[in-house]
C-alpha cells in the first residue's frame, strides 16, 4: 500500500510537471488570474466550465482610461464654473507715448527774422541806417548850443564800411580841413599842415559832438550786447541794448540803446563813462530813405546830444543828401590824404 502511494505520488507529480510546462509555452496575453484558474480547472475541472461568457468578461483586462480628456478638462473647466471661479489674467496696459515736443526749425534767418533773437542782426542792421554801407555819401551840418552861444559847421561825408573821409565846406576859417578814419583810427588835416594828425573818434569836434559822432556808426562790431528788457520810447515800441566796448578806440565806453522793433533803426541813446555817470544822451530821426538791396529803408536824418552834467546844452547833427555810389580806393589812401 506504501508502494502504491508512493508511485501515485510519483505519478501525480511528473503529471502537474507537464501541465506546467505545457502553461508555460501558452500565449503570452492570459493574465496571472486566468493561468492559475486554468491550471487547476484542468486538473480538477471547474464550474466556471460552464459558464464561458461570465469567465471571458471577467477575464478581460480593464480598460486604461485616457489621461488626455481629463487634463483637457482640468485646463478647461465648464463654462459656467469657469464663470464663477476663474480669475481672468491681467493685461498690463500698454504705456502711452510720451509726446515729443515739436520744434520748428528756423529757416535761414533774413536781417528781420533773425534780429527778433540775435542782438548783433539787430544792431547790424541798425549801423547800417547810420552810415555803415559800401558806398554811401552825405552832408552834415553841425550846430551846437552853448552858454547862449550858436556854432556851425558843414561836413562832406563819404563812407564805406566803418571807413569815413570827411571834408569841411563851411564856414571859410575851416574851409579845406579833412578828416580819415580807418578801422578805428583817424586822422586830422588842414590846410598848411605837413602831414596828418592822429586824433581820437573821443576828441571834441564842436560843442557836444565828438569826432566819432560824424561817422557812421559800427556798434555790431566794437560792442558787445547784452539784452535790456524792451521799453517803449514815445509810443514806439523798442529793443534796449547795453553796450560795453571792445577797445579804447571806440567813441564812447558804454552806451544803453534803444531800436525801434519795427523799423529797426536806434532812436535813442544814453552814453556813460567807465565809471558809470551818463554825461550824454542822444535822440535820432530817420527823415531819408536810401535803397538797400532792392529795399527802400531809412536813413538817419537827425542826430541831438545833449549834456546830461551840468548845462544841459545841445547840439543837433542833420544830416541830408544821402546818395548810395561805388567810391575809390584812393578817398581812403592815407598816402594821398593831403593832396
Amino acid at each position: 500500500m506504501n508502494g502504491l502511494s508512493r508511485i501515485s505520488a510519483f505519478g501525480l507529480a511528473l503529471l502537474i510537471s507537464t501541465l506546467a510546462v505545457a502553461e508555460n509555452t501558452a500565449p503570452s496575453a492570459k493574465t496571472a488570474g486566468e493561468d492559475g484558474r486554468g491550471f487547476f480547472s484542468r486538473l480538477f475541472g471547474s464550474d466556471d466550465d460552464d459558464k464561458p461568457a461570465e469567465r471571458a468578461a471577467t477575464s478581460l483586462p480593464a480598460p486604461v482610461e485616457s489621461k488626455a480628456p481629463a487634463a483637457s478638462q482640468a485646463a478647461s473647466p465648464p463654462a459656467s464654473q469657469s464663470s464663477q471661479t476663474s480669475v481672468p489674467a491681467r493685461t498690463e496696459p500698454e504705456p502711452e507715448a510720451k509726446a515729443i515736443p515739436q520744434v520748428a526749425k528756423a529757416s535761414t534767418p533774413t536781417p528781420l527774422a533773425s534780429s527778433a533773437e540775435d542782438p548783433y542782426q539787430i544792431l547790424k542792421r541798425a549801423d547800417e541806417s547810420r552810415g555803415n554801407l559800401q558806398g554811401i555819401a552825405w552832408n552834415v551840418a553841425i550846430e551846437a548850443n552853448e552858454r547862449g552861444r550858436t556854432d556851425s559847421m558843414l561836413y562832406d561825408i563819404k563812407a564805406r564800411g566803418f571807413n569815413i573821409s570827411g571834408l569841411n565846406i563851411a564856414p571859410p576859417k575851416s574851409k579845406g580841413q579833412k578828416l580819415l578814419m580807418l578801422d578805428n583810427n583817424m586822422w586830422f588835416h588842414k590846410p598848411g599842415l605837413s602831414k596828418p594828425i592822429p586824433i581820437s573818434l573821443r576828441q571834441k569836434l564842436m560843442g557836444q559832438a565828438s569826432y566819432g559822432d560824424v561817422a557812421s556808426t559800427n556798434y555790431a562790431e566794437d560792442y558787445d550786447a547784452t539784452r535790456l528788457p524792451d521799453e517803449t520810447v514815445d509810443g514806439v515800441e523798442c529793443y534796449v541794448f547795453d553796450l560795453k566796448a571792445r577797445n579804447s578806440k571806440t567813441t564812447y565806453d558804454r552806451i544803453v540803446y534803444w531800436v525801434d522793433k519795427k523799423r529797426m533803426v536806434g532812436v535813442k541813446a544814453d552814453y556813460y563813462t567807465l565809471s558809470g555817470k551818463r554825461f550824454k544822451s542822444a535822440n535820432m530821426q530817420y527823415g531819408s530813405t536810401v535803397t538797400i538791396n532792392g529795399e527802400a529803408r531809412p536813413f538817419i536824418s537827425e542826430i541831438a546830444i545833449y549834456e546830461e552834467l551840468m548845462s544841459g546844452d545841445v547840439t543837433t547833427l542833420s544830416m541830408t543828401k544821402p546818395k548810395l555810389a561805388p567810391l575809390p580806393d584812393f578817398i581812403f589812401n592815407i598816402n594821398l590824404f593831403m593832396k
